[in-house]
């Protein structure tokens, strides 16, 4: 029992010094992983608008060939993400509408284009538009006109408007040669950039190039 107890005295713990070498060490390492571990999280949510984008692309593809022309009508060809806005970060749609070449829209309709004002409508004006909020539910019904998507989530309390959309919009398309569009996406992914100039854009265009605007992180 003696030995024992003597051996016991003898054990030695850890110095204030080392203790503080530690916690300086974990300090370090935790100003490096965590910017690190947000950056990854933004990048993750950024792949959202990618998909989206690419979805905007394959719905125009669609309309295209049936109507040879492009269109911001996104409701009308079926694109509807109003069925997942409570876990959508990225308003998506576009700035502007234009309005189409006669001539062009009126091949259009000849083809079978329904030229409602609720559905697919060639003047560009704010009655023969529609800008969904994110407060329509995910199962409200989508009007044809639809141009474009708010969010509906952000980080904390800020989500991306729909008037932040990077430019966006459909060319004239009285150019058989040159009928364009280029679709956007906003989306406040980071707690330090929620405002309009520091938000995450991205804009995908009639060629399916993607680029980004800005990373928003």
């Amino acid at each position: 029992m003696k030995k024992f107890m003597t051996s016991l005295k003898r054990q030695e713990g850890f110095t204030l010094v080392e203790l503080m070498v530690v916690v300086a060490i974990i300090g370090l390492l935790s100003a490096v992983a965590i910017p690190n571990f947000r950056k990854y999280q933004a990048k993750a949510k950024m792949s959202e608008a990618k998909l989206q984008l690419s979805s905007v692309y394959t719905a125009e593809t669609a309309f295209f060939s049936d109507y040879n022309i492009y269109h911001w009508c996104l409701g009308y060809m079926g694109y509807n993400p109003q069925r997942e806005v409570l876990n959508r970060y990225y308003a998506i749609g576009f700035a502007t509408a234009s309005t189409i070449n006669t001539a062009a829209y009126d091949v259009a309709v000849t083809s079978g284009l329904s030229s409602a004002p609720t559905d697919c409508p060639n003047a560009a004006t704010a009655a023969d538009m529609t800008d969904v909020s994110a407060a329509t539910g995910p199962t409200a019904s989508v009007p044809g006109n639809a141009k474009s998507f708010a969010a509906g989530k952000g980080v904390g309390s800020a989500k991306a408007l729909v008037a932040w959309l990077p430019t966006s919009a459909v060319g004239s398309q009285a150019d058989q040669m040159n009928m364009t569009f280029t679709a956007g996406a906003v989306g406040v992914i980071d707690g330090d950039n929620t405002t309009d100039a520091l938000a995450s854009k991205l804009t995908i265009d009639h060629q399916k190039m993607f680029r980004v605007v800005k990373n928003g992180f």
